[in-house]
């Protein structure tokens, strides 16, 4: 288009100065001449500003399209930054719940096993019980000197099988005038455990005939006990204290 414009205003002016010529006007068909040079020459700046303005204008445009496009993918790329972090601390949350949630069954596991276990140790504890032989140790400050006798003894006098038992203690005062007697069994199965009861109420009144006749303050002794059984435990305690030796070994089993 610029080469358009300029070449049709040198046409315009040759054709002017051409005129002149003919007329005989040589100084003015070189001003005319010159008028057009300068002529093409400012609209040839013309065009070139034209050109210019609309170079910067696209460049301008150009740029504010690439400003745009950009801070578009800056915008896009905060919001999936936000997207992904928002999804990562939801993940990181979810997975804090999930350890929560197995450390509280752990725990909750551990308590029950370690309950379990206690019980278990407390059953096991109440099923082995106490030798007999430790509890007659607590009780032997309340009687007077005494005697212990074994498994033939209890055999042949009183008919206790010690076979059925898992530990006794049957002890008897060394003074004979003096009725203190225990009697602490502990017996395999408790189906044993009434027979044995039986056995040592045969004691009881076998020294209560020995002594009613004879020594009624010692008799009274006698007279005062009973035979008591507590789980797998028989026993029978004939003292003066009585009531306290009782406790103890009740304390001691129970």
């Amino acid at each position: 288009m610029r080469k358009n414009i300029i070449c049709t205003t040198a046409a315009v002016l040759a054709a002017s100065a051409l005129i002149l010529n003919g007329c005989g006007g040589s100084s003015s068909a070189q001003a005319v001449t010159t008028a057009a040079a300068e002529t093409t020459a400012a609209a040839e700046e013309t065009t070139a500003e034209k050109e210019t303005t609309t170079a910067a204008e696209t460049t301008t445009a150009e740029k504010e399209t690439t400003t745009a496009a950009a801070e578009e993918t800056t915008a896009a790329a905060e919001e999936s930054s936000e997207e992904e972090t928002t999804k990562e601390e939801e993940t990181t949350k979810e997975s804090k719940e999930e350890t929560t949630t197995a450390e509280e069954t752990t725990t909750a596991a551990e308590t029950t096993t370690a309950a379990e276990t206690t019980a278990a140790e407390t059953t096991a504890a109440q099923s082995a019980g106490i030798d007999p032989s430790a509890i007659y140790s607590k009780v032997t400050g309340l009687l007077p000197g005494m005697i212990t006798v074994d498994a033939n003894y209890i055999s042949n006098y009183y008919g206790i099988d010690a076979s059925q038992l898992e530990g006794y203690v049957f002890a008897m005062a060394e003074d004979v005038t003096k009725a203190d007697t225990v009697a602490i069994l502990k017996a395999k199965d408790a189906a044993s455990v009434a027979a044995l009861a039986g056995q040592l109420s045969a004691v009881q009144q076998q020294k209560a005939q020995e002594l009613q006749d004879y020594m009624p303050e010692q008799y009274q002794i006698v007279a005062a006990s009973a035979v008591k059984t507590i789980g797998n435990y028989v026993y029978l305690v004939m003292s003066s204290n009585g009531a306290a030796i009782e406790q103890t070994i009740a304390a001691s089993v129970g």
